[in-house]
């Protein structure tokens, strides 16, 4: 396309115009710099500190800074859910689709703020989000309330006190629209599926491309879903040439707990796959429900 708009420049009368020789993919395989929100997520997606459990933090760690200086905690499940599960003391819910229309009810882009959902898959979503968006201290609650619960730590029964308004933080307009508008279309379900139903349909035949984003040691420590493809999250934007070549085609990501997976779902339905799932509490869960995997 490049070369034709340069003919047809150059038949109008301009000479000096050349074509970028391999395009756009020409120029990211060279490894020169590029903008927009898609690039961003890749750089973010390969930077991902290992030494910092990926942004996210375990359920005996947030329970000792409850003790210590107790963070800001954003609940991003669905009303009816803290209703019949409760939530950690000093929490306000925001679900997660609306988490991007009330940045006015965050602390500041450098204050600590930390996500929890049920399993740890919304908040995935809302913390790379809000990184994206320039927040600097955001982490994702490990396993979600989901974990918190079964380490027996103490839950609140009574409705969370409202979040008060403030002033929102000045952020990329474009950014924060292109953001907004995935986690307010996130469909039924939120893009997971369970170790159980995912199960039934393997053993049904409906077998898609299992992609795991986990590390080498954890692949050969834990164990695998048969069929899965290894590819680390930090090398994700490197390989994916390792995925179907249909954007349509079925995938299912797996990690170890839920968190990688939905950064990779993330970022991979930003370059356009359409049919893409994150397993729901990761190879944990799919050992947890004593389900078959290879070692």
């Amino acid at each position: 396309r490049g070369g034709i708009t340069m003919m047809a420049l150059r038949l109008m009368g301009y000479t000096n115009v050349i074509n970028l020789n391999g395009g756009l993919n020409g120029w990211k395989s060279a490894g020169l710099p590029v903008k927009g929100l898609v690039a961003e997520m890749a750089a973010f997606i390969t930077s991902l500190p290992a030494d910092a459990s990926f942004y996210s933090i375990k359920s005996d760690k947030l329970n000792e800074l409850l003790v210590e200086t107790p963070p800001f905690i954003v609940d991003v499940r669905e009303a009816s859910e803290i209703e019949a599960n409760g939530y950690i003391a000093g929490a306000i819910n925001i679900p997660i689709r609306d988490l991007l229309k009330n940045l006015d009810k965050l602390p500041g882009k450098d204050q600590k703020i930390i996500i929890t959902c049920a399993s740890g898959h919304r908040g995935s979503l809302g913390m790379m989000s809000l990184r994206l968006l320039g927040y600097t201290d955001v982490v994702n609650l490990n396993g979600g309330m989901n974990g918190w619960i079964k380490a027996e730590f103490p839950v609140e029964k009574t409705a969370p006190a409202a979040p008060t308004a403030g002033t929102a933080p000045e952020v990329d307009a474009d950014k924060l629209a292109a953001l907004d508008a995935y986690l307010s279309a996130l469909p039924e379900g939120f893009g997971a599926v369970k170790s159980p139903d995912f199960n039934t349909e393997l053993v049904a035949g409906t077998i898609p491309f299992i992609l795991d984003v986990r590390t080498q040691e954890e692949w050969d420590a834990d164990g695998h879903i048969e069929g899965a493809v290894l590819v680390s999250i930090n090398d994700l934007t490197a390989n994916l040439a390792q995925l179907p070549a249909d954007k349509a085609a079925p995938i299912v990501v797996t990690c170890k707990s839920g968190h990688r997976g939905a950064m990779a779902q993330m970022y991979l339905q930003f370059l356009g796959y359409t049919s893409i799932r994150n397993l729901n509490g990761g190879m944990n869960g799919w050992i947890a429900a004593e389900l078959p995997f290879v070692k």
